[in-house]
């Protein structure tokens, strides 16, 4: 997963997943920002104390690349400048009922 440049905006940006396995993968809404402070990781404090996602299962076959637009306005508000991340899970399906769930990280900078 990597952060596709120029759609990065103090409310939301596009990364990119790409598949280099041979095995199914599933990924929904969910994701995470962390914020770096001082060489450290920390969670971006949401700005809503109850919230959820919405858990469609978009699947993402072997060796393909397709993007995903995240919109955090909702949830951290516009972010000031510095360096973030964005944590999203994705799932390595073989089979159904056979899986295994990664969570896949991507740095960005907001000037």
């Amino acid at each position: 997963m990597t952060v596709k440049e120029s759609s990065i905006s103090t409310t939301g940006l596009t990364v990119i997943f790409e598949n280099n396995s041979d095995e199914q993968g599933v990924y929904s809404e969910d994701f995470l920002l962390e914020e770096e402070v001082e060489g450290n990781w920390y969670e971006v404090p949401t700005i809503v104390d109850e919230y959820g996602f919405a858990e469609p299962g978009y699947e993402l076959p072997p060796s393909k690349t397709e993007e995903f637009t995240v919109d955090w306005e909702s949830l951290y508000g516009n972010l000031d400048s510095g360096n973030y991340r964005i944590i999203k899970s994705m799932a390595n399906v073989r089979e159904p009922g056979d899986y295994d769930d990664y969570y896949l990280a991507a740095q960005f900078t907001i000037e």
